[in-house]
């Protein structure tokens, strides 16, 4: 035995004195006050071959009889001390005698430690359960937030297709090709990237109502479904409002009434629909650069070199009073003014065209000339002679129409900023290149049309305009020149 250890509950010991040597014995076997006691009922051995028994007879390892009074087993209980009645404990030196009522005493003490250990036990098992759960959310706490950084961008991607925070406005052509449920547009809306996951969207599109409907009050609930059709739908309007905009497409709707006058250019059209609400200026310019109109009308199948015009649709918008509706599809609007052109020329021009040996782009394109260079529908024919008697003669290489140099000028800030302005001058001035330019650049309407089929039939290879819009003709060169005297320029 150590000489360190000192035997615990002496006679002539103190409770307190008692239990600071208690303490100093566990320690060093590597016990703590919190460790729980060995059951009262079993010998147990601990590594340094110290027995605890509170029913054995045999010495205890401290040389005392391995009897224990009711003070001793007070340091296990939370029970207050009891002097016994009789039977005292008399101890001397490492021995001591027990009388019958002193092993009443023992006896009941071992219940009470019994009861005490398992308190303790209790009261040891709810300490670890809590560190255990303290533990336990700490760590969820920790996989969370390795979770979340590591799936941040796509939660964030998945809630912005809701709130659709600092999205592009800027416009996208959607085409459903058959009616479709709010599952297979969801899907399409993601192949076009205009949201992030099509599988929250439909989760989200379920809690708003937009997946089912009931055809009728306390029918049951069927897909709804959304109109095939073309539609222009940006990521700033997030999930909710692209499918609101494909379900109400068919809904009423204010309508505007617009009248364009003959000679307007794209850019001028545009313009007055986007200043009417009908539609945005960038949706209706993306639609003019698409391809989806060259096959679905005969009279643009002779536009060429759409690649080298500033709008390739340019004299096919047809000038004429039009009801919109206000957020009206950008696709219906250009449309229209086709569908218009369409049934004008097959009605009114058709016929004419077929005896000329002049393409419908270059017809359209003269007509447009006529449009900004006579003043009036009577001048149209007369003017229209001299341009095709220019075009027919080989004295005379350029039209020399300032007209069409002034169509590219009045975007000459922005064509320079493009680097295209002095590319499409060299397509488009008639005063530096040989015929007609390479399209149209108006809209020309009937009376030009109609000048531009059935020209006058003259002599002229010249014409001037004096302030008030009165027409100068000549034959030659001198005669020009003294009209130009004339008039003073």
């Amino acid at each position: 035995m150590s000489d360190d250890i000192k035997p615990v509950g002496s006679a002539n010991s103190r409770p307190e004195d008692s239990y600071d040597l208690l303490h100093k014995n566990f320690s060093m076997f590597g016990m703590d006050e919190e460790d729980e006691l060995p059951p009262a009922d079993e010998d147990v051995k601990n590594s340094g071959e110290i027995y605890f028994s509170a029913n054995s007879d045999s010495s205890n390892a401290y040389g005392g009889s391995g009897d224990y009074s009711d003070a001793d087993f007070s340091l296990f209980t939370s029970e207050p001390k009891k002097t016994p009645a009789s039977g005292s404990v008399k101890r001397s030196g490492a021995s001591a005698e027990r009388t019958a009522p002193a092993q009443k005493n023992k006896n009941d003490t071992v219940k009470r430690t019994k009861t005490t250990a398992s308190n303790g036990s209790k009261k040891k098992k709810k300490k670890k359960n809590s560190k255990k759960s303290l533990l336990l959310a700490l760590l969820i706490l920790i996989f969370v937030g390795l979770l979340s950084a590591v799936v941040r961008i796509p939660v964030l991607g998945c809630m912005n297709d809701i709130l659709a925070i600092d999205r592009s406005d800027t416009q996208m052509r959607v085409i459903l090709d058959r009616t479709m449920t709010t599952s297979e547009v969801l899907d399409l809306l993601d192949q076009k990237g205009l949201i992030y996951s099509s599988n929250f969207c439909k989760i989200f599109s379920r809690l708003l109502g937009y997946a089912k409907i009931r055809e009728y009050e306390g029918g049951p609930l069927v897909d709804r479904t959304y109109p095939a059709g073309t539609y222009y739908l940006s990521p700033s309007m997030g999930v909710e409002g692209m499918l609101r905009e494909l379900y109400t497409a068919g809904d009423e709707k204010s309508t505007v009434t617009i009248t364009f006058p003959e000679g307007y250019t794209i850019d001028q059209i545009i313009d007055k629909l986007a200043l009417n609400g009908v539609a945005s200026a960038n949706a209706l310019y993306e639609v003019i650069n698409s391809d989806s109109f060259y096959e679905t009308y005969d009279f643009l199948k002779s536009v060429t070199d759409r690649g080298q015009r500033y709008r390739a649709l340019e004299g096919y918008m047809y000038p004429d009073t039009y009801e919109f509706y206000v957020g009206e599809n950008p696709e219906s609007v250009i449309n229209r003014f086709l569908k218009n052109f369409n049934e004008k020329w097959n009605t009114n021009f058709a016929g004419y065209a077929k005896t000329s040996n002049y393409t419908i782009d270059q017809i359209i394109t003269i007509a447009s000339i006529l449009e900004k260079e006579a003043s009036d529908a009577e001048q149209m024919g007369v003017i229209a002679s001299i341009l095709y008697n220019r075009l027919s003669s080989s004295s005379f290489p350029y039209i020399n129409c300032d007209s069409t140099a002034k169509y590219i000028e009045a975007h000459e800030e922005d064509l320079k900023a493009a680097g295209s302005y002095l590319n499409l001058m060299m397509h488009y001035d008639t005063n530096q290149i040989t015929g007609l330019p390479v399209g149209p650049i108006c809209n020309p309407g009937y009376d030009a049309i109609l000048a531009a089929l059935r020209p006058d039939s003259t002599d002229y290879y010249y014409f001037l305009h004096d302030p008030d819009g009165r027409i100068y003709l000549a034959r030659t060169y001198e005669e020009h020149q003294a009209n130009l005297k004339y008039l003073g320029d």
